[in-house]
């Protein structure tokens, strides 16, 4: 028998069982089944439902319905399973039942711990709903403890521009390949998406916030309703654990020279749109490039390019629009509008990307990576912020 199974049985304490029966206020019949899915792997804090996770714990509890934990390493399995049934013949000694069960999915998700390397949530998610799935009466709910880093394919995010892909589209090729789960009905709640634990970098607001919409994109996409709980995760984790590669997180535009490239991490813009995500955001990027431009008196041009998506000339539009959307937020900044002009190359320009695969499929991470804005100083100058 494996450590991990060991674990399970102890902190688990697996039931088999009626409810009691007799005495007043007898028990209903069981019904459901909630899954919970934990990283408790390094590069993440532990795992320590709170919120809205716990909330699906205590239905779970009152329902009686069998609870199963799922550890979302390298390859996911199901740690352990428990009916949390209610017993005695008394309210006392059912309330007591209760908090005897709660307490032991507690205890098993505190106890859960990585096996393999890596992390691979999307799978991890499939097992957790096949699991519960096997219950054939409602409510069937998830709740996710992790970080959402996943890093094994198909929805591996060490692969360059796929934490900033866009969300629909990368749900979009999940689906095309046959690779999201079966979450048809099922309410899934997300505590921790984007909380790090050295070595893996922290996350941007911006970052984090494409990483909430990409997995809100997939499970509904998976025919799921996803919810998010706020609390963030906090507890150190455990030593020793499998390795987990780190995630590669853009610290600030890309410059060298005369040129500064602003990718989806930096001001990232609604899909098929000149429109900011987040302008807060956008402008406290944009900022110290704005200074520079007006300390040095300085004129540059911004340039446009895109995913090769729809025909050419509606890429350039859409560069061009994006480019002027920057540019139009520079001036704001007190640029002056005589210093700056914009232009919209589409997916025709140096550096671009092949994004989509031989069967001519778009590829999100590819195309991620050629959606930019590109300042370029004229005359000679260069990017002090480069320095």
């Amino acid at each position: 028998m494996s450590g991990r199974l060991l674990a399970a049985t102890a902190s688990l304490g697996l039931v088999v069982g009626l409810a009691g029966c007799g005495g007043e206020d007898p028990a209903a019949d069981p019904t459901g089944a909630a899954a919970f899915v934990v990283g408790a792997r390094g590069n993440m804090p532990a795992p320590r439902p709170a919120g809205l996770a716990v909330e699906v714990l205590d239905r779970a509890v009152e329902n009686q319905s069998l609870a199963a934990i799922v550890v979302a390493d390298g390859e996911p399995s199901v740690l352990g399973t428990r009916p949390l049934l209610v017993q005695g013949a008394t309210s006392q000694a059912r309330e007591a039942t209760k908090n005897d069960n709660r307490q032991a999915v507690l205890d098993g998700i505190a106890g859960a711990r990585a096996d393999d390397e890596e992390a691979d949530l999307l799978g991890g998610l499939d097992l957790a709903a096949r699991t519960i799935r096997s219950v054939e009466t409602l409510p069937h709910e998830i709740a996710v403890i992790d970080s959402g880093l996943s890093t094994v394919a198909p929805l591996d995010f060490t692969q360059p521009g796929l934490l900033e892909a866009d969300p629909e589209e990368l749900a979009g090729s999940l689906a095309r390949v046959g690779e999201l789960p079966d979450l048809e009905g099922m309410e899934v709640v997300f505590q921790g998406l984007g909380d790090t634990a050295p070595p893996q970098e922290a996350l941007s607001i911006a970052q984090r916030a494409n990483l909430v919409a990409i997995w809100r994109a997939v499970v509904e996409a998976a025919g799921g309703v996803m919810a998010l709980e706020e609390r963030p995760l906090a507890e150190d984790t455990a030593v020793d654990l499998p390795e987990v590669s780190i995630v590669p997180v853009p610290n600030g535009p890309a410059c060298a020279g005369p040129t500064i490239e602003l990718a989806g991490a930096d001001v990232a813009f609604q899909p098929d749109s000149a429109e900011f995500v987040d302008p807060a955001a956008a402008r406290a990027v944009l900022q110290p490039i704005a200074e520079q431009l007006v300390q040095a008196g300085a004129t540059a041009t911004l340039t446009g390019t895109t995913a090769r998506v729809r025909e050419l000339g509606g890429q350039r539009a859409l560069s061009e629009q994006r480019a002027r959307a920057v540019l139009s937020e520079l001036v704001d900044l007190g640029v002056p509008a005589s210093a700056l002009r914009a232009v919209g190359l589409g997916s025709e320009f140096p550096g671009y990307v092949p994004d989509h695969d031989a069967a001519g499929n778009l590829l999100p991470g590819p195309a991620a990576q050629n959606r930019k804005v590109i300042i370029t100083l004229e005359n000679g100058d260069t990017w002090v912020l480069c320095e």
